[in-house]
């Protein structure tokens, strides 16, 4: 719930920023990567207060074989976590998924290759990803047009009788759903309104 809020009031700001254009999850996307990555920033920091040495400027310090565990934090939340589940925590949370083209959960490479870009365009506080995102005629970041992925969100609204739906991952991929309530196909492709 407070990720959800917190969603609610991060999208108003960001779309002042943002147009979405055609991604109506552009922001829920953008929302999840920011809350991955706080969770990792606070299990470095809390691997380098529980492994480090004191250093003379009042902060730890990790050296040596221990450091090995920055980058060992990031490939088992990242890459390890979107290969196995095809989701992390803020994923989950935001009903967002990781798949290759057939809907299935990406290949560690895969996972690896998408999540290799994530140092380019965290140093530009995420915007080629943002512009990529919504101009991809597969709403695909950089990372994701290399490794061959999609994430697609499994929430949507019924275009002819308004009901909220969880779709299947094969459903949001295929990008057709029949309603349950109406009975009606809704499909993606012609009707923009879904995306």
């Amino acid at each position: 719930m407070l990720i959800l809020k917190f969603t609610r009031i991060f999208e108003r700001r960001l779309s002042m920023i943002i147009i979405e254009g055609k991604n109506k999850h552009l922001t829920k996307r953008y929302v999840a990567n920011v809350i991955d990555y706080l969770i990792v920033f606070i299990l470095i920091g809390v691997c380098v207060f529980l492994l480090g040495e004191p250093n003379s400027k009042g902060g730890y310090t990790l050296t040596g074989f221990p450091a090995l565990i920055i980058p060992f934090i990031w490939l088992v939340y990242f890459p390890l976590c979107e290969c196995l589940t095809g989701q992390t925590l803020a994923k989950k949370a935001l009903n967002l998924y990781v798949v290759d083209s057939n809907g299935n959960s990406p290949m560690i490479g895969q996972a690896f290759i998408r999540r290799s870009m994530d140092f380019v365009e965290l140093t530009c506080l995420g915007i080629p990803s943002l512009l990529a995102i919504n101009h991809s005629k597969s709403s695909q970041r950089i990372g994701d047009m290399m490794a061959q992925t999609l994430v697609v969100c499994s929430e949507t609204v019924c275009a002819f009788c308004g009901t909220t739906l969880e779709l299947t991952i094969k459903e949001a991929v295929k990008k057709t759903f029949h309603c349950p309530n109406c009975q009606r196909l809704n499909d993606f492709n012609t009707n923009p309104v879904l995306l």
